[in-house]
């Protein structure tokens, strides 16, 4: 089909001009385009407003963040069950293997502590992955001093068998009733030289100076001092697994700092030095630095023949 052209004189050069209906068909084009829009933002009003519908596009959204949320969800499931898990393994490390072997607890503050600096998560902040990755920072943060943990509780796992040996368990003097009286047990009572109530933080054995002091376990002895008052000559003794046992009011120490000691190896004589009001042995057994009643730790019912096999007595 021949397109249509106008023909049109200019009145000033009489020149013949031809111009095509560009003008016109710009103006319908422009209606069109804007009768359109207005049509189509009309229907996304209706499809919205009225319809309560979402865009497709907001729509796929929304269903990709309920995914998403969904993953983070029972990503949060997993980290509380890890949790819960790791928590079973610090108590049970706390109270039973780490107290066997005795080893102080590892401080909650510790376990819990985190990894410094909060840029590590200023990419996620305001969102649901920031809460995930910072419990995840802290699972391995205690993953890591639970493995360092049980490092620890494994080396000594390896001396277990010396376990018993090391233990404080018999009488540190010949426990023949006649040799001795017991006149102070452990617990509070009335300080004899203040008149207070103190606690006595041991056993006493009344008796005659020069009574041979035994081991009550094996170690390595960690001190000998000689004091005017307290303890007077006294022993004290490092058995490991938390155990320490200390020996005073001696009239002599038979024993050096840093030597190896075996149950039943004499440590010194009774005797009755330091601040005391009357000759005796103080006994005293500590349990990871705290003292503790060295009556659970004896049997004074054995008999002197049974003891003295165990013993060794001290050269003259």
């Amino acid at each position: 089909m021949s397109r249509i052209e106008q023909y049109i004189v200019e009145p000033e050069t009489l020149v013949e001009d031809i111009r095509k209906e560009n003008k016109h068909r710009l103006l319908k084009l422009s209606l069109v385009l804007v009768s359109g829009l207005a049509l189509f933002l009309g229907y996304m009003w209706f499809y919205v407003s009225v319809l309560g519908l979402d865009l497709p596009k907001t729509a796929i959204l929304k269903r990709q963040n309920a995914e998403w949320s969904t993953r983070v969800d029972q990503m949060r499931q997993q980290l509380d069950h890890y949790d819960d898990l790791l928590t079973l393994l610090q108590v049970r490390d706390d109270r039973i293997y780490r107290c066997v072997y005795g080893l102080d607890e590892i401080p909650q503050a510790a376990r819990m502590s985190g990894f410094g600096g909060e840029n590590r998560y200023a990419a996620l902040q305001g969102t649901a992955l920031e809460d995930v990755a910072r419990r995840l920072d802290g699972l391995e943060k205690r993953a890591y001093i639970q493995s360092i943990s049980f490092d620890d509780v494994s080396v000594l796992q390896r001396t277990a068998g010396d376990l018993a040996a090391h233990i404080p368990s018999i009488p540190p003097m010949n426990p023949d009733p006649s040799t001795y009286q017991l006149t102070s047990p452990f617990g509070y009572r009335s300080d004899p030289i203040l008149g207070i109530a103190k606690l006595h933080s041991g056993i006493d054995f009344a008796c005659p100076p020069g009574n041979p002091v035994y081991a009550t376990g094996d170690g390595t002895v960690v001190a000998v001092k000689h004091e005017q008052g307290g303890y007077g000559n006294h022993v004290e003794v490092d058995h490991g697994f938390g155990y320490m046992t200390r020996y005073a009011h001696l009239e002599r120490t038979d024993v050096e700092e840093g030597q190896k000691v075996s149950r039943g190896d004499c440590v010194g004589l009774s005797g009755r030095s330091g601040r005391i009001t009357g000759p005796h042995l103080h006994y005293e057994v500590l349990y990871r630095k705290e003292c503790v009643n060295p009556a659970l730790y004896l049997d004074l019912t054995i008999s002197p023949k049974d003891y003295f096999k165990m013993v060794r007595k001290p050269a003259k």
